[in-house]
């Protein structure tokens, strides 16, 4: 924990601002590129292509909240809607009543199908065509590192506080 605010300077905060246009693009354009093209919000899109990774096409809830690192309100709130619109299905796990197994349908897997290719376009367009080979490593390692922190609100385990003395204002 820090004992007071550890200030970005001038260049961090260059970068940092440019990572988060950079997240609002590809979100937004992402979002546009499958709604334009298959009706699919990037919600939807995410849980169709965790069920379609899964053994036979289905994942019980709580394996669906981790994959998609979601509390399972909004999980269940997301498969509700989805099931309404015939892409997935949910049942009674057997042997565990108060389980929940969520399937994939044809319809889900249809659409999906019809997403990928411009979902994979607009990723190729966002990202990759414009990076160089020596970036991937880098950035790599910079995700891997982002992902394994743990000491900050939001991340399992953490507890505390960021700033031990908040500045007085």
């Amino acid at each position: 924990m820090a004992n007071e605010a550890r200030w970005l300077n001038d260049e961090e905060q260059e970068m940092w601002r440019a990572m988060l246009a950079t997240f609002r693009k590809i979100n937004r354009a992402m979002d546009e590129t499958l709604l334009a093209g298959s009706d699919l919000s990037s919600s939807e899109f995410a849980v169709l292509v965790t069920l379609s990774e899964a053994e036979d096409c289905q994942l019980r809830l709580r394996d669906l909240c981790l994959g998609l690192d979601w509390d399972r309100s909004r999980t269940s709130h997301q498969i509700t809607r989805m099931e309404r619109r015939g892409l997935v299905t949910k049942r009674k796990s057997p042997g565990d009543a108060r389980g929940v197994v969520v399937s994939l349908t044809d319809e889900g897997m249809r659409r999906l199908e019809q997403a990928a290719p411009e979902h994979v376009e607009s990723v190729r367009r966002l990202v990759f065509d414009h990076m160089h080979q020596d970036d991937v490593a880098s950035l790599k390692r910079f995700m891997k590192g982002v992902e394994a922190v743990n000491n900050v609100p939001g991340t399992p385990g953490f507890s505390g506080a960021l700033v031990v003395n908040p500045p007085k204002k």
